[in-house]
């Protein structure tokens, strides 16, 4: 190496390769890492914006139905004949049946409000001929669906709204007025807000002829203004869908456009993010990796600089160093971790400074002393086999153990001997050890381990968890002769709660569910786990059927008093679940693990058929007991409150 180094310059020329290596290195990482970025902002917003394209291509494609189904009830011949509270109740169902209608209204040919759902007898909002929405149908017999302006409500709340209008006609074609649908603007943007768009993001609603319907951020200075002549608004023109990078015409904020045609409407809908916001982690990190890797680049090379130095000093020595030139040599290249030399009985005869940082000792606290002394019990016997090893022959070794510091931390080390061989005899002369702090790399570790086997939505095990539990408490089961219960739950009509209520919605009620079952079940053994979907299972470990039916019915229980709405799952109303129990007795009845997990699964799907809200056993599980616990769902028998763990099962304190 001296050689190598001779002169100072051949050591900085090394330094500035290596560094310019780094730079470059990193460099390409952030450079990928930028495209990551703008990758997930082109997907995410695409994802976004397909989203709330159908959303409202349905709802307003519903509310045109209903225009069309209202302007048969009031103008089809006869329908003066049918009392008016009969013609309002016909509209209101409706106006029910679409999420964003707040009221339908009819106007004559003169603009008076003939009809409003929201009012019993006409009174008090005045003419109407002014507005957009009942010009255009006046003047044009062919406008179809017409999607107005933004307009303020005149019924004295003063609510933006929009008007999607149909034309009325007499028999004979005449203009007879108009038949309008109101939606508020709030509802909408209740919607909107819900979206993560960034500090300066935006949604828009508009008409394709650049008409401004909807904004979020909320700016009621740009509800109904004329994008028409706007660069992004001209890109967007005549086109289904798309995206690109543009500069706002309001703000002058460059932002990354998604957008969509609405089926068969009139109405642009788009997504744009701030670029400044889609670059900002990325900005974060690249300062930060940036800095890091300036300070390591430059210390590298003030520290290839000292070595140069260093090896024309040590040049001259070179051949009373020779002998000892591996160790230095292994001092030189470790020199961030604890390098020490031992002999062969394993008694430490060098340490370098940096075993302070690791062991929290002063290097020379630990010369002369066993390498074993200061190791976690737990682990000391790996590394006497180590020792054992080198000491047999073996020229080096890898082991990982705890250490114990003084001020009582544990930390995890990696530590990596070599054995020490005299060129002249050829024999082992001694030990080199180099021991490395990994408590970071093993936390991540288990953290990583962790999160495998848990399920990101409900927080319990995920089903790879409970593979591996059913398997272990199987073959326990199987070995001392105990029995196995297991209970599959899940939540009734819950891809109808889903449609009605919202997949957000949806994985709340998951999450409110799997915290009921879990609060119920309370041994250390037994485990609660997400089977799959909707579906959660409970392995009970030395749990007879009868004990396993009363933890069913205390968690069907549990799930019902959340008392979470549920209007598609009747009677109750509210959110409930079937349970199948099935259980393994010693000796075991189910020839494998997934035998046990079908017959709970044939249980379950006859909890359903017999009217959900329940549980019911499988044989032989006690099915009676079962039943009679659940009676007919909301109505069963509870099990008693006060009872404990072990008295629930059928086992002995």
């Amino acid at each position: 190496m001296a050689r190598l180094f001779g002169r100072g310059g051949s050591a900085l020329l090394l330094g500035a390769l290596l560094a310019a290596g780094v730079l470059v290195t990193v460099a390409a990482v952030l450079l990928d890492s930028r495209r990551d970025a703008w990758d997930r902002a082109r997907e995410a917003s695409a994802n976004l914006a397909r989203a709330v394209e159908r959303d409202l291509t349905s709802e307003i494609k519903a509310i045109d139905l209903t225009l069309r189904a209202v302007s048969d009830i009031m103008m089809r011949a006869g329908a003066d004949e049918i009392r008016p509270e009969l013609r309002r109740e016909l509209v209101l169902e409706r106006v029910r049946s679409t999420r964003y209608l707040d009221a339908i209204v009819l106007l004559d040919d003169m603009g008076e409000v003939i009809f409003d759902t929201r009012q019993r007898a006409p009174s008090g909002t005045g003419n109407h001929a002014d507005r957009d929405f009942f010009a255009v149908h006046r003047d044009h017999a062919d406008a179809g669906l017409h999607i107005s302006r933004p307009y303020r409500s005149r019924l004295g709340d003063g609510l933006w709204s929009i008007g999607f209008s149909r034309r009325l006609s007499h028999p004979d074609g005449s203009f007879a007025g108009i038949a309008v649908g109101a939606i508020r603007l709030s509802h909408l943007q209740a919607v909107f807000e819900g979206m993560q768009l960034g500090s300066r993001g935006a949604m828009t609603l508009v008409r394709d002829d650049g008409i401004v319907l909807a904004r979020h951020p909320h700016d009621e200075r740009l509800l109904g203004r004329d994008l028409s002549g706007a660069a992004p608004f001209r890109r967007m023109r005549g086109t289904q869908d798309g995206q690109f990078v543009s500069t706002a015409s309001t703000d002058q904020v460059q932002r990354f456009y998604t957008f969509r045609t609405l089926d068969d409407l009139p109405i642009v809908f788009n997504v744009a993010l701030a670029v400044s916001d889609i670059y900002e982690t990325w900005w974060e990190k690249a300062v930060v990796i940036g800095s890091v890797t300036i300070v390591l680049v430059v210390t590298m090379l003030l520290m290839m600089m000292r070595l140069g130095r260093e090896l024309r000093r040590r040049r001259d020595a070179e051949q009373v160093a020779r002998r000892n030139e591996a160790t230095f040599r292994l001092l030189a290249e470790n020199s961030s971790d604890m390098v020490s030399r031992l002999d062969l009985s394993g008694r430490r005869l060098y340490v370098s400074p940096s075993a302070e940082r690791i062991f929290g000792r002063p290097a020379v606290e630990l010369i002369g002393r066993s390498p074993l002394e200061h190791i976690a019990p737990q682990d000391r016997g790996a590394a006497e086999a180590s020792m054992t090893r080198l000491r047999a022959g073996a020229k080096a070794v890898l082991a990982e153990y705890r250490i114990l510091r003084p001020d009582g931390e544990t930390v995890w080390v990696e530590a990596s001997a070599s054995t020490i061989i005299n060129e002249a005899t050829g024999e082992p002369e001694g030990i080199v050890a180099v021991i490395r702090d990994v408590t970071e790399r093993k936390m991540l570790e288990e953290d990583l381990a962790r999160l495998a086997r848990t399920d990101g939505l409900t927080g319990l095990a995920n089903r790879r968890a409970f593979d591996g539990a059913l398997a272990s408490e199987w073959l326990r089961a199987r070995r001392e002769q105990t029995p196995l219960s297991l209970l599959l739950i899940d939540v009734d009509h819950f891809k109808l709660f889903n449609d009605t209520y919202g997949h957000p919605q949806g994985d709340d009620c998951l999450r409110k569910v799997a915290s009921a079952a879990a609060g119920v079940v309370r041994r250390p053994a037994d485990l609660v786990a997400r089977y799959g979907g909707e579906e959660i299972a409970i392995l009970l470990p030395n749990t007879p059927p009868a004990g396993a039916a009363l933890v069913a019915e205390e968690v069907r229980a549990a799930v019902e008093a959340i008392g979470l709405t549920h209007e598609g799952n009747p009677p109750s109303g509210v959110v409930t679940v079937s349970i199948g129990l099935a259980a393994a007795l010693s000796p075991a009845n189910f020839s494998d693990p997934m035998a046990l997990v079908s017959a709970s699964d044939a249980a379950l799907y006859r909890a359903k058929r017999a009217g959900r809200n329940r549980v019911i056993g499988s044989p032989p599980a006690p099915i009676a007991t079962a039943e009679s616990l659940s009676g007919s769902g909301a109505q069963g028998a509870r099990a008693p409150d006060r009872a404990s763990g072990a008295a629930r099962r059928g086992l002995s304190p």
